[in-house]
């Protein structure tokens, strides 16, 4: 709910400032410098709370299409208006979980892919399908209100907060800390012949099962 809070005000902060933009337009007009802030900020907040693709993020790559900065400004101020409307209507959310859920969903496949391709060590299709269960839990951790400082970010930490909150039980951690530790493994050049086909198959069947048993926390 907090991080909810934190969107709407960020949203909130740059409709202040295509307000501030309208009261002057009329005299000063808009620079371009004014229109690149508003759709550098839009764009971040956009992505933060619906991912890298979205029809907000569509809006503002056409905006910028208009040929003067007032047209531009005024493209770019619709966006983010029907934004805000959304996002205070609460109409985003879901729109995230699947976007969340399409993300790791393709990540995994692409680690399947990689563990049937010829020629690629088993420990490729080990890194990715780890770097998809790690996106997994860093936003269940965020859909359960779990702060991670960034610099601590790892399976293993957010699979220890998962539990200290009660969201899963020890032998989960523990199993997903051997994930973490495989990864750790296929990262490594001296390690790698530690990764074997099998354990590489192993480990993304187990990724897999583990996502699709918990997606009922991405909605």
């Amino acid at each position: 709910m907090q991080e909810i809070e934190k969107l709407e005000a960020r949203s909130v902060a740059l409709l202040e400032e295509v307000q501030k933009i309208e009261k002057s337009r009329g005299t000063s007009g808009v620079s371009q410098f004014e229109v690149n802030n508003l759709v550098a900020r839009g764009a971040n907040l956009f992505q933060t709370t619906v991912g890298p693709k979205s029809v907000y993020a569509e809006g503002l790559h056409n905006a910028v299409k208009q040929k003067s900065s007032v047209s531009q400004y005024m493209a770019v101020a619709g966006v983010l208006q029907a934004f805000h409307l959304d996002l205070t209507g609460g109409h985003l959310v879901n729109i995230r979980h699947e976007v969340e859920a399409v993300v790791i969903s393709e990540i995994l496949t692409q680690a399947r892919k990689l563990s049937r391709a010829k020629g690629v060590h088993p420990a490729a299709s080990v890194i990715v399908a780890c770097a998809g269960v790690e996106e997994f839990l860093r936003n269940w951790c965020e859909e359960k209100a779990i702060t991670v400082p960034e610099k601590q970010r790892s399976i293993g930490k957010f699979a220890v907060e998962l539990r200290l909150q009660g969201h899963i039980e020890l032998p989960v951690e523990r199993r997903i800390s051997s994930w973490a530790d495989y990864r750790n493994d296929a990262a490594h050049g001296a390690n790698w012949g530690k990764i074997t086909p099998d354990i590489a198959s192993r480990v993304i069947r187990e990724i897999e099962e583990f996502v699709l048993e918990n997606r009922q926390v991405l909605g």
